[in-house]
């Protein structure tokens, strides 16, 4: 006999999220890209839902603002806090300022600089706790919350948070109503258990699959077992914004009756998602949005030739200086780039090399340097970065050099 089962969030909530959103101009429809390459390389037509074009580059604020504005005026007139190193603290500080509510964010003693002054910015009252753990910023909050009665926002284990990430599917599927599957990262499971409330009802035979890092599995071990299991393996992963160690009681509830699969991302892949949805999509990703599209690209799902896939890109706040060095490892790790050490011994050797690098449509830049080779580059040896379009560029290219008869290494 079929378990009977009540959602807790209503499609209901979500269409009435969507209306709070578009009165207050706080939220921009979510953004949906074919992707050419993609759609080419897996006989697939995929398509990237990008949320990093919100005010915060995150989903995070469609809950964190509905969960706001649907208190009650007086407890609006408590204030709210949340504990949060990043997208959420942001999402709550900004939807707090447009409605006049003070808001208190706690934040880890280590939280990134960049992520504290851009709460700060968005009229946040940053409270640092004493330990670097989002373990002890929760501590603090609740303790806050207890002794001066601020209201909480939860970051994913609410109705109103669920229901305002659930109107990405509203605007997702309002575009391509026939979506066969729509693949998405997990955390906590907010965003999942939202999207697949409203997708579920809008198209009831879509695939909603979920992708979490390997090293916070918790919610797909609790979605095998059939009851929330808390665990981490310790290792931090690149996806941090998806690092939660207990599934929430309401999203779980949700996922295991509405979710179709959960797999799991490993770093390297992680690596290989975020370099693929900047140099193919155009789209600049933290680690936890380019985990669908890792999943994809590692054939960790299953699909039909032809299906139409959504690959949900739910933030893009990722440091500057770790985003170059993902991008560089992630090229070497798709085949892309090699770095080696080269004799460029004369003028007639920097010809030919360079005119090799053409035919194979790459580039190559001195590492101590950091210029590129030309036809003008001084004869010498040369530790270098080489880039091309394509793993069969590189080949061919690597294979010409040997032709050649260049003396080269690699590092």
């Amino acid at each position: 006999m079929k378990e009977k089962w009540t959602n807790p969030v209503k499609f209901s909530d979500i269409i009435d999220a969507e209306d709070r959103f578009l009165k207050s101009g706080i939220v921009f429809p979510c953004v949906l890209k074919y992707c050419n390459v993609l759609s080419e390389r897996l006989n697939a037509s995929i398509y990237h839902v990008v949320e990093t074009f919100q005010r915060v580059k995150s989903f995070k604020i469609r809950g964190a603002y509905n969960a706001i504005a649907s208190l009650t005026n007086a407890q609006k007139k408590k204030g709210v806090i949340c504990a949060s190193a990043g997208n959420h603290a942001q999402g709550t500080a900004i939807s707090a300022t447009k409605m006049g509510i003070k808001s208190y964010i706690v934040m880890p003693s280590n939280a990134p600089l960049s992520k504290v002054n851009a709460t700060k910015n968005f009229g946040g009252n940053v409270i640092l706790a004493p330990q670097p753990s989002f373990d002890a910023a929760y501590a603090l909050s609740k303790k806050l919350a207890k002794e001066k009665g601020y209201v909480e926002i939860p970051p994913y284990d609410n109705v109103y948070t669920i229901a305002g990430q659930g109107t990405i599917a509203l605007e997702a599927l309002g575009q391509i109503r026939d979506l066969d599957t729509f693949i998405v990262p997990i955390g906590g499971g907010g965003l999942i258990a939202g999207i697949a409330t409203a997708a579920k009802v809008m198209n009831p035979k879509i695939r909603i699959i979920g992708v979490q890092s390997a090293q916070f599995p918790a919610m797909k071990m609790s979605f095998d077992k059939k009851k929330i299991i808390s665990y981490a393996t310790g290792i931090p992963t690149l996806a941090d914004g998806c690092a939660v160690k207990t599934p929430g009681t309401i999203t779980f509830d949700i996922i295991r009756h509405l979710v179709d699969e959960i797999v799991t991302v490993t770093e390297d892949e992680i690596i290989k998602g975020i370099a693929t949805l900047s140099y193919d999509g155009k789209v600049i990703a933290e680690g936890a949005g380019a985990m669908p599209t890792a999943a994809i690209l590692a054939n960790k799902i299953k699909y039909r030739k032809g299906e139409k896939i959504a690959l949900m890109v739910s933030g893009g706040n990722i440091d500057v200086i770790k985003y170059n060095n993902v991008l560089l490892n992630g090229l070497e790790l798709l085949g892309r780039r090699v770095r080696v050490n080269i004799n460029l011994k004369d003028s007639k050797k920097v010809a030919l090399f360079t005119k090799i690098l053409t035919q194979n449509s790459a580039a190559a830049t001195c590492l101590l340097c950091d210029k590129f080779i030309t036809d003008k580059t001084k004869p010498g040896k040369y530790d270098l970065s080489i880039i091309s379009l394509s793993k069969d560029d590189m080949k061919k290219l690597l294979s010409d050099l040997t032709k050649n008869k260049f003396q080269f290494s690699r590092l």
